[in-house]
């Protein structure tokens, strides 16, 4: 999962992208997005937060959800409104370009499930914590939140071992796109300290890679 660095690098043939990054990935990307839709309840009305080119929402429309989607580049949201046309999603996935900063202007309580994937590990801590704080307030009682991503190590060997195969992949991403990700430290504390009851963490790819699946569980809703 560490050549996910060159994401930002891909996103610059946004039309290619899904197929690209499935590549790069040995396959894996696909069969992520297909983990996370499955932790979606079908038939549901379900936020992506960051949906790329709309390869995930695809998949929820799919199960019988209906999605609203955003990412913050341009680029991006053209090939997802492409894929709408192209796989006949209108009225079943809706598309914004917008970033996490504008997560506020969302009706409060109105999803079923939160979802992201690959997304958190580019965000700021104070950005990761802004768009929890707006999931928890947007989901339902007893709505889903599930996050994969990118996630440091837990023993000292994988770590050193992650940091030097991700040293170079970083540069280079840098040099060109001027961004980069960073792995996170806990992504379970950070969604449990904005609300959220983890249900599960899968660990995955050598302890690098972390499926988050988590809910509102409010006082008055028995878990």
């Amino acid at each position: 999962m560490l050549s996910y660095v060159f994401m930002k690098i891909l996103e610059l043939r946004p039309r290619s992208y899904d197929r690209r990054i499935n590549r790069l990935s040995g396959h894996r990307t696909r069969g992520i997005k297909e983990q996370v839709a499955a932790a979606v309840r079908p038939g549901g009305k379900v936020l992506e937060i960051g949906c790329g080119t709309g390869e995930l929402a695809s998949l929820l429309v799919s199960s019988g959800c209906t999605v609203d989607a955003f990412d913050l580049s341009p680029s991006m949201v053209t090939a997802a409104r492409e894929r709408i046309a192209a796989e006949g999603l209108e009225g079943r996935l809706t598309v914004h370009q917008m970033g996490v900063e504008a997560m506020d202007t969302l009706p409060g309580g109105l999803y079923d499930a939160v979802v992201s994937t690959l997304v958190f590990s580019e965000l700021a801590h104070s950005e990761r914590r802004f768009a929890l704080r707006y999931a928890h307030e947007l989901l339902r009682p007893d709505g889903c939140l599930v996050i994969a991503d990118e996630v440091v190590p837990r023993s000292l060997g994988r770590r050193v071992l992650q940091a030097l195969f991700r040293l170079p992949m970083v540069a280079a991403t840098y040099l060109i796109t001027r961004s980069s990700t960073h792995p996170l430290r806990n992504l379970a504390g950070e969604v449990s300290e904005a609300g959220f009851v983890v249900q599960k963490e899968q660990r995955s790819h050598g302890d690098t890679f972390a499926i988050v699946i988590a809910r509102r569980i409010d006082k008055h809703v028995a878990p």
